[in-house]
């Protein structure tokens, strides 16, 4: 750990050691990720120094470096589509064989989403989002190192096509027209033609961009192909991609939370995506950051401070207000494993 002026915090830091009020009470808790509204709070109680962990990247699942290299290459890619035909993706081959390599060097496959997210230019970023936690789940999957490239270069570029799509249709913050839908549907055909005249990707890669809107019951678009039609890269990139789109901000629409995005992809387990696949990406997800605000049924009120990496529903909470709405003098860490009559109603962005 190193110790760090606030003035030199950015957000995606860790907290090594606490951080404690001038009236004792917790501040930030050993393991919450550094967000602005923290550092503009540490600015206001004139606290100067907080110790965060000194080698961030070995909290996360990949390095900071790692995924903005990636979402500029991708960026790279569209800007050569913009003015040229011809696509050149070595560098892309390159850092997706970086990503794998950095997610299997990890000794438990477990994803908080500010580890992985950019917090700028969602359309690039969120390419880079869908290939990891493709990769991820490929991994949990068994896959070999060459299946795993496949599909993360594939995951990568899914949304290629979009660069056919006029920006007007793309970036619209109101509802589409019948016919401005028509149009965006067609950027999964458009990708597939476009990955087809690049020589270095396998066909199998290729698919994703075709096939990541179909669906197991056949809802889906272009083909409305469904169930085993639909090729298992397919089926993880769209679980991922819904995943993603879910939690994060977007011109049309705000992010809902972590665990709201679970119970979606649970409620459409079976329908809308394979059964086993949306399993095995929930039981990678972290439903819950440390240092997340929360409300219990109780009325209860406190924060996140450890996660139980095999119950995500359930993790330990330390209670800062009872259900009277009074600040505890002494708070208390309640395990949820352990309080099965206790249960996370909601999350709140800001606890006392």
């Amino acid at each position: 750990m190193k110790l760090i002026a606030v003035e030199s915090l950015t957000q995606g830091m860790r907290v090594a050691k606490p951080v404690y009020k001038s009236n004792g009470s917790v501040l930030l808790s050993e393991g919450m990720v550094i967000k602005d509204i923290y550092i503009q709070k540490l600015k206001a109680l004139n606290i100067k120094q907080i110790y965060v962990y000194d080698d961030e990247d070995n909290q996360n699942i990949i390095k900071r470096d790692t995924r903005d290299k990636a979402k500029d290459l991708v960026k790279n890619v569209i800007n050569e589509l913009n003015v040229s035909s011809e696509v050149h993706i070595d560098e892309i081959i390159i850092i997706v064989n970086q990503i794998i390599e950095e997610i299997l060097s990890k000794d438990e496959l477990f994803i908080r989403l500010e580890e992985i997210r950019a917090v700028d230019e969602y359309t690039f970023g969120h390419s880079v989002n869908v290939s990891v936690l493709s990769i991820i789940t490929g991994a949990c999957l068994g896959y070999t190192k060459e299946k795993l490239k496949e599909l993360g270069i594939g995951a990568m570029l899914h949304d290629i096509g979009k660069v056919r799509v006029p920006n007007s249709i793309l970036n619209k913050p109101d509802k589409l027209t019948k016919q401005e839908f028509h149009e965006i549907k067609k950027h999964t055909i458009y990708g597939y033609e476009i990955l087809k005249t690049i020589k270095d990707i396998s066909e199998t890669s290729r698919i994703i961009a075709l096939y990541h809107h179909e669906r197991v019951d056949g809802q889906g678009y272009p083909l409305s192909i469904k169930g085993d039609e639909i090729h298992e890269f397919a089926k993880i990139v769209s679980i991922a991609d819904v995943y993603d789109a879910l939690t994060s901000d977007r011109v049309y629409k705000k992010r809902i939370k972590n665990y709201q995005a679970v119970e979606y992809l649970l409620s459409m387990r079976g329908h809308q995506f394979d059964y086993n696949i949306t399993k095995i990406f929930i039981n990678n997800i972290a439903l819950y950051s440390i240092g997340e605000g929360v409300i219990l049924n109780t009325g209860e009120k406190g924060v996140v401070i450890k996660v139980n990496r095999d119950f995500p529903t359930r993790p330990v909470i330390r209670i800062l207000y009872d259900s009277k709405g009074d600040r505890l003098a002494k708070p208390t860490d309640v395990d949820l494993m352990f309080e099965n009559s206790k249960v996370i109603i909601d999350t709140v962005d800001d606890i006392e």
